[in-house]
């Protein structure tokens, strides 16, 4: 299982990828200079609305709830 999501917002480019254990964020904006990323264990990111509320923000629910369904199929 791997899905990847991308979004752009203000110039700035997003990526959000579902892997076998965790959820890998990236942002850019088109530099190399500028390119940075947090993985996340599946189970963290169940437990924070922070993060919940950023995927909405960025992506939307139909990703935050893909990316739910994965956090609690493969870390709940």
């Amino acid at each position: 299982m791997q899905r990847v999501y991308r979004a752009t917002r203000a110039n700035e480019h997003y990526t959000l990828e579902l892997t076998e254990t965790r959820i890998r964020f990236t942002r850019d904006t088109g530099t190399r200079e500028s390119f940075g990323g947090n993985d996340m264990p599946y189970a963290r990111f169940l437990r924070s609305e922070t993060w919940h509320d950023h995927v909405r923000e960025i992506y939307g629910e139909d990703v935050l709830a893909a990316a739910l369904a994965a956090a609690r199929e493969k870390g709940g």
